[in-house]
């Protein structure tokens, strides 16, 4: 997921030296289909860790908040995002995760609306709507098992990524085509009328979600 309201954290100078894979964009049609799900027997592997290393280095160097394995070309079950976390301090901060083989077993009849942006979808961002809340499990890289319950910006980062893995991106779900904008028409968007393209769309802050 593209987004630049959040302080993500980066990897290193080094890492980022290697020449890293080019992102798979929408049009490429392996990007469009489900992918299978990560076998458990690799996790923990160094063959398996050197790939997720690789994904968050691609994730750092191309500026995202999240980012899933296919965006690379990986074509298996697995993204990286950003979560909230509490540091030793007690400190809030933000902390890189690693989800293999995620699930979503519950959605909030509760909806709100969002623009989302993406990095396999250059220069065009959507007003989107999706369930506030949702319930998820899955693996870590070293077979932990994980849940979690995510509202706001936070479930819909997870549902964006996790449908990735179902070969969906941002522009199939938008309710109607006008809700899709180039990146060039939202810089201008304190020009819109109050109602473009929707209700509450033009003073929504990117990276701030809208209830319904």
């Amino acid at each position: 997921m593209n987004d630049t309201h959040n302080d993500t954290p980066n990897e290193t100078d080094e890492s980022l030296e290697r020449e890293l894979p080019p992102l798979v964009t929408m049009g490429d049609p392996e990007l469009a289909r489900p992918s299978p799900p990560v076998d458990v027997a690799r996790l923990g592997t160094a063959e398996f860790l050197e790939l997720v290393g690789l994904l968050r280095e691609c994730m750092a160097a191309y500026q995202g908040v999240a980012i899933a394995a296919p965006q690379i070309g990986w074509f298996e079950r697995l993204f990286v995002m950003t979560e909230p976390a509490v540091d030793e301090s007690g400190e809030e901060t933000m902390r890189l995760v690693n989800w293999v083989n995620p699930e979503i077993f519950w959605r909030s009849g509760e909806q709100n609306w969002s623009w989302e942006g993406c990095l396999s979808v250059p220069d065009l961002r959507g007003w989107l709507r999706r369930p506030a809340a949702v319930s998820v499990r899955g693996l870590d890289e070293h077979g932990q098992t994980m849940s979690r319950e995510f509202t706001g910006w936070n479930a819909r980062v997870f549902q964006h990524e996790f449908d990735h893995l179902d070969g969906v991106l941002f522009p199939y779900r938008v309710q109607d085509p006008r809700h899709l904008v180039t990146l060039e028409a939202m810089a201008g968007r304190e020009d819109w009328p109050q109602d473009w393209p929707a209700p509450g769309a033009r003073d929504t802050p990117v990276g701030q979600v809208m209830d319904e």
